[in-house]
């Protein structure tokens, strides 16, 4: 392969692969590495160390622990068995003849994929350790393959052996295979730091909003252990009331009377005292427990609990419905009730089909649920009863039958309703004839008792909204997507508006909010460029202040790059939101080659930190990165998001090419030769489609991407119901034009762009059928392509040994044609370069 689509000589394909094997002149030249920083003599005996059975365990320990927190920086101390310890800076001919255990800290900087070989010379008993972890040493000294990055080596040594001076030297496979070494405690940000810094998962606030409780995730791979704790915070004073470790919570919350915190775990409801601490086990070892929320008087915990099907048939298998394909639409959930004096458990509700719990009215009478009926006669083939249930005796009062809805509320009058601009019982569409509303464009509704009628109180309300929770005073807080930004909007329901609420972060991952007059809101998420901040929020004031900040504990060493706002307007006269990103040494004297993300599938890509594409993380590896918001997206009013109806990419794609176009006329930094371009699902449709219409890109991933609508629609067990909303109305039958004309690979024939196919294996939602039609299209077409298969993930790559592969082979493809770098590629799959 090449990145100019020249057809090689297999020799020479296997001249590169090899190239480890190449004449001495090719190698490159050793690096002399004369500073570092030292800490030590330590407080061990040596002679009793090297005779333990537990050496290595110590060993490891040592370096785990000095790989907690901040980078090693000369001045930090550490204190071991009271004595006061320093790192130095210092030079490897300072080590002295004692024989007295010390550690050596060096940073490695690296802006390739590079392998190569570092010797220590004249060193007693040295062990190098990597990311924490041990490196053998061999003939030649530690072998090292280090990705694009920054890293840190510890060395643990006896002092020095023998009269010459110790030396540290870098010996580079090849001439490329350089590096950096220095001790500047500044790093770049790495897949290990976004997957395994400590977050907040989850949080309760209690009613009267003193103490918040915090579930805390993060990952320690030296130690290959999961962490989790809980923390229970005064939010007056600041101080931690009680923490404990734990397993994650699936949920915890408060009572209304703020005597208990209900904790779930595993299998397990406990209950924890707020007065006294002492724990109480409330449901134990219940399997299937789902959802849950308090009862209004305190007294009793109403929850989801769900019996799976046992077929009795193994041999065959009958599906009933198109949900019927859906793992564990068999199961059948129902609601119950648990007393917390006694234990007992009473259902609430029964039947052959699984009910949703959605409220509690606040007077405790009544419950607002939901079952889904089986009814495909209009789109999006879905139909879904609500119903009140009444706690006295039991009885069903149905409201009424609704297509769709996203959620749903008790009011102080009928019902608060989320729903899609199209509701046939309400007003919420603004699109007018010429165009089909999107109904993932989800509006505020008021619902009349009846359930008859509906009237939008946001049809003029740009935002989207994906969550609505009552206030005391019967306003409402809705989670609403702004265009890049995740949103908190207040609804106002005394003077119908919508107030935005200062939450401080541009994309709000979750929020709580206690229930006295004046409540307190608590949020957390992050910015494009900080990582994740806890805030608490005056609604009153609406004004936020910072509770948390993991820039501190997480991130302090960590140098991100900007990251800038950049729209354009296309030609149809619309604005088209977007940002890119640069790398944390950004040069504008030099060019860089661009990555182009998009997702088009109705929902923006929003602002976070990161997530399963991490943006900064691909800046920090030599790249700008250009994020754009094709037309079509949600967030942006609705007729922007109606032209996701009946489209598959034909607005998509013009405001993709448009604005890669125009963003690198704008930008002198940008190499317009060396473009790549990534989606994922319907993006990954898109990077299909893209290679259809242009050779703009030099490079193109699709994960999880559609080739052909039919397959997806009929195959996928969500196609059918997704279809209903992006193909409204249209079928395989009645508009080949869409399912065959937008269809990727009935023009694979007009691809030449090299293409790397991503799936999971079991994808339920995008098959990896595919991803497979078209790798076989190039594939016979004898075009540039790769497919790679997760085995055992579904449609996001979810693992997270899997996940590291799957982000260095997304990095190492462009690095393979955008900077015609093939080692990385070749490593990572090194029967790629024997073909």
């Amino acid at each position: 392969m090449s990145r100019f689509n020249l057809r090689l000589p297999i020799p020479f394909i296997l001249l590169l692969a090899l190239s480890p094997l190449l004449l001495a002149e090719d190698a490159a030249e050793p690096i002399q590495i004369d500073e570092l920083l030292a800490l030590g003599p330590l407080p061990i005996a040596t002679d009793v160390a090297g005779r333990s059975a537990k050496r290595d365990e110590m060993a490891r320990a040592l370096v785990m622990q000095q790989m907690i927190g901040d980078m090693p920086r000369a001045g930090a101390q550490r204190e071991m068995f009271g004595q006061a310890l320093e790192w130095e800076l210092a030079s490897p001919a300072d080590l002295p003849e004692v024989d007295e255990i010390r550690l050596w800290a060096i940073h490695v900087d690296t802006e390739r994929f590079v392998r190569g070989h570092l010797r220590i010379d004249n060193v007693e008993r040295p062990r190098l350790y990597l990311a924490g972890r041990e490196v053998s040493a061999g003939d030649d000294g530690f072998e090292l393959e280090l990705r694009n990055g920054t890293h840190t080596l510890m060395i643990s040594n006896h002092g020095r052996d023998g009269d010459d001076a110790p030396l540290l030297n870098w010996q580079g496979r090849e001439v490329h295979d350089t590096a950096r070494f220095h001790v500047e405690p500044v790093r770049r940000v790495s897949p290990e730091r976004l997957t395994n810094a400590e977050t907040v998962s989850s949080k309760a606030i209690s009613p009267d909003g003193r103490y918040l409780a915090l579930a805390f995730d993060s990952r320690n791979d030296l130690a290959d252990i999961d962490i989790q704790r809980l923390e229970v915070r005064d939010l007056s004073t600041g101080r931690i009331e009680r923490q404990w470790t734990t397993n994650r919570p699936r949920a915890l919350a408060w009572s209304p009377d703020g005597a208990w915190l209900a904790v779930h775990e595993g299998n397990n409801l406990w209950l924890h005292a707020a007065d006294t601490g002492q724990a109480r086990l409330l449901l134990a070892n219940h399997e299937h427990v789902g959802g849950w929320r308090w009862h209004p008087d305190s007294g009793s915990i109403v929850f989801a609990w769900n019996a799976p099907y046992e077929d009795g048939n193994s041999k065959a298998r009958r599906i009933r419905s198109l949900e019927d394909r859906w793992a564990g639409f068999r199961d059948n959930s129902q609601i119950y009730q648990v007393d917390l004096a006694s234990g007992l458990i009473r259902p609430l509700t029964a039947g052959d089909t699984s009910v949703s719990l959605h409220d509690i009215h606040p007077d405790g009478e009544r419950l607002l649920a939901s079952e889904r009926i089986i009814d495909y006669a209009e789109p999006p083939h879905s139909l879904f009863r609500l119903f009140e249930v009444d706690l006295a005796d039991l009885e069903r009062r149905e409201i009424g039958q609704y297509r769709l809805f996203n959620g749903a509320l008790f009011a102080e009058e009928g019902y608060w309703l989320l729903a899609g601009p199209g509701l046939p019982q309400g007003d919420g569409a603004t699109t007018g004839d010429d165009l089909t509303p999107n109904e993932y464009d989800t509006q505020l509704y008021r619902l009349s008792s009846d359930g008859e009628s509906a009237r939008s109180v946001s049809r003029d309300f740009d935002p989207a909204f994906s969550g609505l929770h009552r206030l005391p005073d019967g306003d409402l807080l809705l989670p609403a997507v702004a265009g890049e930004r995740a949103i908190l909007v207040r609804y106002e329901t005394g003077r119908d508006r919508f107030v935005e609420i200062d939450t401080g972060v541009e994309v709000m991952e979750s929020f709580v909010a206690s229930e006295q007059r004046r409540p307190v809101v608590v949020v957390r998420g992050t910015d494009a460029d900080r990582p994740q901040r806890v805030h608490t929020v005056d609604l009153r004031r609406n004004r936020h202040s910072v509770l948390l900040d993991s820039v501190e504990s997480e991130y302090a060493d960590v140098n991100f790059g900007p990251v800038e706002p950049w729209s354009f307007v296309n030609d149809n006269g619309d604005e088209i939101e977007g940002r890119y990103y640069l790398p944390p040494d950004f040069d504008d004297e030099k060019e860089y080659p661009l990555i182009v993300y998009y997702y088009g599938g109705t929902t923006p890509v929003n602002r976070q930190l990161t997530g399963r594409y991490p943006f900064n993380l691909w800046a920090a590896q030599g790249y700008v990165v250009y994020v754009l918001q094709p037309r079509g997206t949600i967030g942006y009013g609705q007729e922007f998001s109606a032209l996701h109806v009946n489209a598959w990419g034909k607005y998509t794609a013009d405001d993709i090419i448009e604005g890669t176009e125009k963003f690198v006329e704008a930008h002198d930094f940008i190499d317009g030769e060396r473009i790549g371009n990534i989606g994922a699902s319907y993006g990954g449709f898109m990077t299909m489609h893209l290679a259809t219409l242009t050779d703009l890109y030099a490079a193109s991933i699709s994960h999880a991407g559609i080739s052909a609508l039919t397959s997806y629609w009929g195959e996928g067990w969500w196609g059918y119901g997704y279809s209903g909303i992006a193909s409204r109305g249209s079928f395989p039958w009645n508009n080949p034009e869409l399912y065959v004309g937008q269809s990727p690979v009935y023009s694979a024939d007009r691809i030449t762009t090299p293409l790397l196919l991503v799936t999971g294996d079991a994808d339920t939602n995008v098959p990896p059928g595919e991803s497979h039609n078209m790798y076989t299209a190039l594939k016979l077409l004898d075009r540039d392509v790769e497919l790679i298969e997760f085995p055992g993930e579904d449609h996001h790559i979810l693992d997270r040994e899997q996940r590291y592969v799957w982000w260095d082979s997304m990095l190492a493809w462009f690095d393979y044609w955008l900077k015609d770098e093939t080692e990385w590629w070749y490593h990572l799959y090194p029967e790629a370069g024997e073909e």
